[in-house]
């Protein structure tokens, strides 16, 4: 089993928080000690900030990834781009509509119940085998604990691979290339360091409509700052800091609560 010690730059897309260590189990009793131990899992870091200084557990070495019939098996360190570029090679449907989410892997995306353009992860869920904090193996086939942006999980444990159901279709290619192109015509370009959506959409309305109505367009607060293309997208310039993220998120939330009279709450998690 390795151990690093790695920089916000490279745990998260959006680079904010301390230096951590981190824990690569490569069996499932390794990965059981630790949650045990309550450590808290990161994947590719897509929509996260690094809030604290404790050891997080990595699992990059749970790789499965198994496709028979109408059903693929993905371990939970499985990264988003990797199931896209199987899906187009045997032309089936799955996660065509998160195409362009930077570094997701399949224990965040089903931790998040990550979703876009109408669909989201848990509709495709079939299974998830999953550790609790006491350290035991079990199956979640009930997915009614799933919601807008929330699931079960790391409450309830690690996610270690899950099974979903797929379906044939023979252009999907497209579809992906679709979905990427419109994620680009109204969000920043991947290779700036933002965390995706920073606050959930509220019923009914959209969080970036709502900062936007507020003037928050290219707002910052030292190192970060909301984009000036979609107002619910912070970008970090490289120097942003914990407390400029706090600071900024605390702000922008005020003002629509004021103007508006509505809460916004983080979609972004802090680990």
């Amino acid at each position: 089993m390795k151990v690093k010690t790695l920089p916000a730059g490279a745990l998260t897309t959006l680079g904010v928080g301390k230096r951590r260590k981190v824990y690569l189990p490569e069996s499932l009793e390794e990965l059981r000690t630790f949650v045990k131990e309550g450590l808290t899992p990161i994947g590719g870091g897509s929509n996260a900030v690094l809030a604290g200084s404790s050891p997080l557990i990595s699992l990059k070495n749970f790789q499965k990834l198994e496709l028979c019939g109408n059903r693929l098996t993905a371990g939970a360190g499985v990264p988003l781009s990797k199931i896209l570029k199987l899906q187009i090679k045997k032309d089936f449907s799955l996660f065509e509509f998160l195409a362009g989410i930077p570094k997701a892997t399949v224990g965040g995306l089903i931790a998040q119940n990550a979703g876009a353009f109408g669909s989201e992860v848990a509709d495709f869920l079939e299974e998830i085998t999953f550790i609790t904090p006491e350290g035991e193996v079990e199956k979640l086939r009930d997915f009614s604990g799933f919601g807008y942006r929330s699931s079960p999980f790391p409450k309830a444990g690690v996610v270690v691979e899950a099974v979903f159901r797929v379906k044939r279709d023979d252009s999907v290619k497209e579809k992906v290339e679709e979905f990427v192109f419109k994620r680009l015509s109204k969000q920043p370009p991947f290779y700036l360091k933002t965390a995706g959506s920073t606050f959930k959409n509220p019923p009914g309305d959209s969080a970036g409509r709502l900062l936007d109505a507020c003037g928050l367009k290219g707002f910052k607060v030292g190192g970060l700052k909301f984009s000036e293309k979609h107002a619910n997208f912070l970008i970090n310039d490289g120097s942003g800091t914990l407390e400029d993220f706090y600071q900024i998120t605390k702000t922008a939330a005020q003002r629509v609560k004021e103007r508006f009279g509505v809460e916004l709450s983080l979609e972004v998690k802090l680990l």
